[in-house]
């Protein structure tokens, strides 16, 4: 059934005239966590509501999250009616709406994923943000100075990425009440310094195609007994989305290939198991179509930003930092007030300007903030209008992207919860 509690809250989170008030609490992305380690273990924490989950939030042996990296509401909308995948996590489970955390990328949502920490206490909330410590922008996922190709280039610098990342993760804690904990990725990135510090506690499977990753996941399912969790990750909507479009028929293509493997291989497999298990599906955000050739660029559009933004230890402006659809900047704090009210003027009818502080204090990063993230995030935030995009312009941060997510448009911030019950009379 579709959880018209959930759609009700979702669509009364509303951040102005165009934009999405992230929840953290209730009907958001950032209870997902919780939900599972309750669902797992009985832990006393925040949770979805008992009405996201057939059979309420009681006690479960067996949990499965697939993580679909991009499939938002708007993908999920669209695709339902044509795809038993989806269809019937609708007739016989519940479908919720979600909205997801801000900023919608896949920084923060697998941070949050693998940690339970939201934004504003994780600090890692982007692809590109400043680190104080290194005196630069980097691309944490990557482990990389932002700009460059190769990835781990921060190892290469002996970087300690325990002292960059959260070291405690949900891993460990389901480890510590008895609970197996496995994560399926793309071998691309499964040993990737992050993976090693973010998934600490689980057992850490890479994979190479997506038939394989269900193959591998069935396979465990079937040998082990006893409270088990299993995360598989599938990332290629997301990299459609973003060479292409959200609307390109590449995309469609690939999600016809996602929902009909998990189809053809998962369900079966879950279907002669034998005993119950909770199906979950999940997006981390959607997709909104972008062109590179009216991207607006912000240290353009107001010749003095450069001045005024700080220098890193490269000799460069700190910038820029989080996205085309979320551009976080790093000011001289005489300056702020000016250079926001100079941007707004100039962007009017394009994008927004706000505060990061304003944001932080209204909860838009969750509940609470680090003293890691406060650091990292900046003084403004460029928040542009659906089809907009806001970036700065230096010769080494090319917009090729013709699909973005990051910012708060109904597109990019509205996402579903999945479950379905198996092995139940």
């Amino acid at each position: 059934m579709l959880n018209l509690e959930s759609v009700a809250a979702v669509e009364a989170a509303r951040f102005g005239e165009r934009f999405v008030r992230p929840l953290y609490s209730g009907y958001g992305f950032a209870t997902l966590p919780g939900t599972i380690e309750r669902l797992l273990t009985g832990a006393s924490v925040e949770a979805l509501p008992p009405a996201a989950i057939p059979g309420g939030l009681e006690r479960r042996e067996t949990v499965i999250l697939l993580f679909l990296d991009s499939l938002g509401w708007q993908f999920f909308a669209t695709h339902v009616d044509r795809y038993p995948f989806l269809q019937r996590a609708l007739d016989h489970g519940v479908v919720s709406r979600l909205t997801t955390m801000f900023p919608s990328t896949t920084a923060a949502h697998v941070t949050t994923i693998h940690t339970g920490l939201p934004p504003g206490q994780s600090g890692i909330f982007e692809w590109f943000f400043h680190e104080p410590t290194l005196g630069r922008v980097i691309a944490p996922l990557l482990f990389s100075y932002a700009g460059e190709r190769e990835r781990e280039t921060l190892a290469a610098a002996r970087v300690d990425p325990a002292a960059l990342f959260p070291t405690a993760t949900l891993y460990q804690r389901l480890a510590a009440a008895g609970v197996h904990a496995t994560v399926f990725m793309h071998s691309a990135y499964a040993n990737s310094s992050y993976s090693r510090v973010l998934c600490a506690g689980a057992d850490t499977v890479a994979y190479h195609t997506l038939a394989e990753a269900v193959t591998l996941l069935s396979q465990r399912l079937e040998a082990r007994r006893g409270p088990a969790y299993y995360l598989l990750y599938i990332d290629t909507i997301d990299a459609l989305c973003h060479t292409y479009g959200p609307a390109a028929p590449h995309v469609a293509a690939e999600i016809d290939t996602v929902l009909t493997t998990l189809d053809r291989l998962l369900h079966p497999t879950l279907a002669r198991l034998g005993r119950p298990v909770l199906l979950l599906f999940t997006a981390d955000h959607g997709h909104i179509g972008v062109n590179p050739a009216t991207s607006l660029m912000v240290n353009r559009i107001v010749p003095e930003l450069a001045a005024v933004t700080p220098t890193g230890a490269d000799g460069r402006p700190l910038a820029p930092g989080g996205s085309n659809r979320d551009l976080f900047l790093y000011l001289n704090p005489d300056r702020v007030e000016e250079i926001r009210a100079t941007l707004s003027e100039r962007l009017n009818g394009r994008a927004e300007v706000h505060r990061v502080a304003d944001l932080a204090d209204a909860g838009f990063f969750g509940p609470h903030l680090s003293p890691v993230f406060t650091a990292r995030a900046g003084d403004l935030v460029v928040l542009p209008y659906a089809g907009e995009a806001v970036w700065w312009d230096d010769g080494r941060f090319k917009q090729r992207h013709l699909g973005m997510h990051g910012g708060l448009t109904p597109e990019e911030a509205h996402t579903e919860l999945g479950a379905l019950m198996y092995g139940e009379a």
